[in-house]
This record gives C-alpha cells, sequence and structure tokens, in this order.
C-alpha cells in the first residue's frame, strides 16, 4: 500500500508519485508517515526529507514549508528544497561561514534581525549535514 505524495516548491514540483513511508522534519522534531496516518497539518523544519517507494529512498533538503497529512495524499510545499543529490558541500560550507560571518558581524542587532541571521544559519547547518550524508550514501 502507498499514499499519494507531492513535494512542490516555488521553482515546481520536486516528486509526484506514491511513497509507502515518509520522514521529515517538523516543528515538534522528526515525524514519519505511513498510509493511512490520520490527518495532520505542521509546519516542515530545514532538513533532509526521505520518501520511500518499494525499498529506494530519494533524499530531498528543504528549507521549511508545510506537510499536509491526509489518509490518501500527503502534500509538502517547500519554501525552497531540492534533490540531496544535487547538494554541494563545499557550497554548504561556505554559506554556513558566511551565515556564521554575518552573526558576528552584526552590530546590535534587533530581535528580527538575529532571529533571521540564526535561521538562515540553522538552514546552512542543516544543509552542510545533508550534503555530507548524501556524499556518504553515494561512497557506499
Amino acid at each position: 500500500m502507498a499514499v499519494a505524495t507531492r513535494l512542490l516548491s516555488p521553482l515546481g514540483s520536486l516528486f509526484d508519485g506514491e511513497s509507502d513511508f515518509i520522514v521529515a522534519r517538523g516543528t515538534g522534531g522528526e515525524f514519519g508517515v505511513l498510509p493511512g496516518h490520520a490527518p495532520l497539518l505542521t509546519w516542515l523544519k530545514p532538513g533532509e526529507l526521505m520518501l520511500r517507494r518499494d525499498q529506494k529512498e530519494e533524499f530531498f533538503f528543504v528549507e521549511g514549508g508545510y506537510v499536509e497529512v491526509l489518509p490518501n495524499r500527503v502534500t509538502i510545499l517547500a519554501s525552497r528544497g531540492l534533490p540531496a543529490a544535487q547538494l554541494d558541500p563545499t557550497t554548504a560550507e561556505e554559506a554556513r561561514r558566511a551565515a556564521e560571518d554575518a552573526i558576528s558581524k552584526a552590530a546590535n542587532p534587533g530581535p528580527d534581525e538575529l532571529a533571521e541571521l540564526e535561521r538562515q544559519l540553522e538552514i546552512a547547518n542543516f544543509r552542510l549535514q545533508a550534503a555530507d550524508r548524501e556524499r556518504r550514501r553515494r561512497r557506499d
């Protein structure tokens, strides 16, 4: 049994098919979705997203968004996302360093500015983790 699954970003569809199991990172931490899952609507936090079908796993990196789970359909609206295979560890490390530099160079940031800088660092850290995991998966 599988559930219809769509992963959409502003740049278009990243996945449109069926999944046996989905793992995502929500506001309460990582969660899994199987076919027939109870209805759920939650924020999607930055991190990896895994879709499994017939024992084959596909990985994506998302920066945030929403997940709507219905018994027969899962819709994932990512604010930004891409297949993990397209992540470049070097670029991810550069983004992490740039985010750290921006925080250290911010002179008396207000709460909103500081929150945005910290969010950018969180995204960069999760992007780097996802890029490193993808590099290890390719080696294995």
